[in-house]
């Protein structure tokens, strides 16, 4: 007797008054029929996999309006953790971080991500981000600096189409925040953005040179120079951040430039 491929099962026979209103060659071939449902969490497991992938090819298609607002570029495509170096620990936290968000389909936080200029911080969201992406998730990229400038342009209409896209994709992430000047307008618009996603209980990775609160600044120096999130935006957006997000310093010496070096030596030696 045949057996179900995935648990083993045996088959049981059909019903006999459902197979005497079928043709003799359906008869034989539905004589018996699967005693569990795997067929049917088979099923359904393949309508997630194509219902997620129509949600991503329609984010994507509808982030190229926003593709100002995006730093998704070639160099973010290329960054995954096949070509990264896998012994630091920043790529090991990313790498169980996107294969637990992968295995559960969400994270109960996201990311903080901060620490000095070129120690691999937007790296490691982007081999996050590219990770989900293969996974049929839906990631949105943003640079701050380029949001506020698109809506300031464009307005109510431009900001509601935006948040609306923050509140669908599995996650979000905010890239460099705090690079750019911080107006009151500024203060407000981030927060409603951070404020909006903060509410479909979804995460988002942050990554920024700022700590995150004034009480990680030591010196009077550092206060004065608003080296916090907190200082630099307000209290509202630190505190909300602080309970979204998992705080990590990522630390090393700077990657800049590395790569810059070794294509002009490989130029130079004519390979």
């Amino acid at each position: 007797m045949e057996k179900c491929k995935h648990c083993g099962k045996p088959y049981k026979p059909n019903n006999p008054n459902f197979l005497k209103m079928l043709s003799a060659e359906l008869q034989e071939k539905l004589k018996y029929i699967p005693d569990c449902d795997c067929l049917e969490k088979e099923k359904q497991a393949e309508y997630d996999r194509l219902e997620r992938q129509r949600v991503q090819d329609c984010i994507k298609g509808k982030l190229k309006t926003f593709r100002d607002i995006s730093i998704i570029d070639e160099k973010f495509l290329k960054s995954t953790f096949d070509n990264a170096d896998m012994s630091t620990k920043v790529m090991k936290l990313s790498k169980s971080y996107a294969d637990a968000f992968i295995k559960k389909g969400t994270a109960p936080v996201g990311l903080f991500f901060h620490g000095t200029v070129g120690t691999g911080k937007t790296f490691a969201s982007a081999c996050i981000s590219n990770a989900l992406t293969k996974a049929n998730m839906t990631v949105m990229v943003l640079s701050i600096g380029l949001y506020i400038n698109k809506i300031q342009r464009e307005w109510a209409e431009a900001e509601n189409d935006i948040l609306k896209h923050v509140k669908e994709c599995d996650l979000l992430i905010i890239d460099d925040l705090g690079v750019e000047k911080v107006s009151e307008f500024v203060k407000d618009k981030v927060f409603m953005l951070i404020d909006t996603r903060y509410r479909t209980e979804k995460p988002v990775i942050v990554t920024t040179n700022l700590v995150l609160t004034n009480a990680e600044l030591t010196t009077a120096e550092e206060l004065k120079a608003q080296l916090s999130i907190e200082s630099r935006f307000g209290s509202r957006i630190s505190d909300r951040l602080a309970e979204m997000c998992q705080d990590y310093t990522v630390t090393g010496k700077s990657w800049r430039g590395t790569d810059t070096k070794r294509k002009f030596s490989d130029f130079i030696r004519g390979l």
